[in-house]
Parts: C-alpha cells; structure tokens; sequence
C-alpha cells in the first residue's frame, strides 16, 4: 500500500450535494480495492495564482475561465491500480479544474536505508520495535 495525497481544486460554483457525492465515490473506490482513506479536508474557496480554463464552460453560468475554486485535500493508502481509477473518475467529472497525487512521505522515508547496519536512527527503531515484541510475549505467556 502507498500513502497517497490527492490534491483536487473544483470550480467555486459546485454544490455541496455535488461535492460530496464526488467523495464518497472515490471512497468507496479505495475501500473497494481494500485501500483506507484517512482524511478528506475542505480547505475552502481560494483564489488560483492564475487564471484556470476548464474543459468545458459551466453549465449554470456559461463561463470557462476561474479565478478562484474550492480546494480539497484527500490522504488515503491504496495500489496503484486503485490510484489510477480514482484518477479516471475524476477525470471524467467536469467539477474539477486541477488535480494532482502525491505520494506522502513520513520522516522515516528521509532516512537512509541503504546500509541499516551503519544507521544508528534505523538500529534505533529496529531494537525498539524488537523490545515491544519481547514484552508482548513475556506478557502473553504469563
């Protein structure tokens, strides 16, 4: 499983009911294909850096340039597999202007892990995560 946060930026005009429907089909997505989604934020209606053209005009108002959208934030664990169907549903909603995937990293993953032997941080989890082991054991059997 890989950590993945999607970055999604959907025209200010959407409605709530729109919106949510849109996250519950990409969390019944990753949960389907026995992914976790851990958090979905609303970080609310921003202005863009710059001007976004949409792939089409706007139904409601006829308008194809924005200037500020609505910004949603999802972390979720899944394949590949399931990260490249989410991508194709939100391809094919006309509500989203941009998205991206990123894969999140923790500060672990900035450790190098090529010789475990010489890092000391690597050794340090490693005898900390045996010490827990040994103590559920010890507590187990007795």
């Amino acid at each position: 499983m890989v950590f993945y946060e999607l970055v999604l930026s959907t025209k200010h005009s959407t409605h709530f009911q729109a919106l949510s429907a849109m996250m519950k089909q990409i969390s019944h997505k990753v949960v389907e294909n026995g992914g976790i989604v851990r958090s979905i934020q609303n970080h609310g209606i921003r202005q863009f850096p710059h001007r976004v053209q949409a792939k089409n005009p706007d139904l409601i108002t006829g308008q194809r340039y924005f200037e500020k959208g609505r910004y949603i934030s999802i972390y979720y664990d899944s394949n590949p597999t399931t990260r490249a169907q989410v991508d194709r549903i939100l391809s094919m909603n006309d509500q989203v202007l941009r998205k991206t995937h990123l894969k999140a990293r923790s500060k672990l993953d900035w450790i190098n892990t090529k010789r475990m032997d010489k890092n000391p941080y690597v050794q340090q989890v490693l005898n900390m995560d045996q010490g827990t082991m040994a103590s559920k054991l010890e507590s187990g059997s007795s």
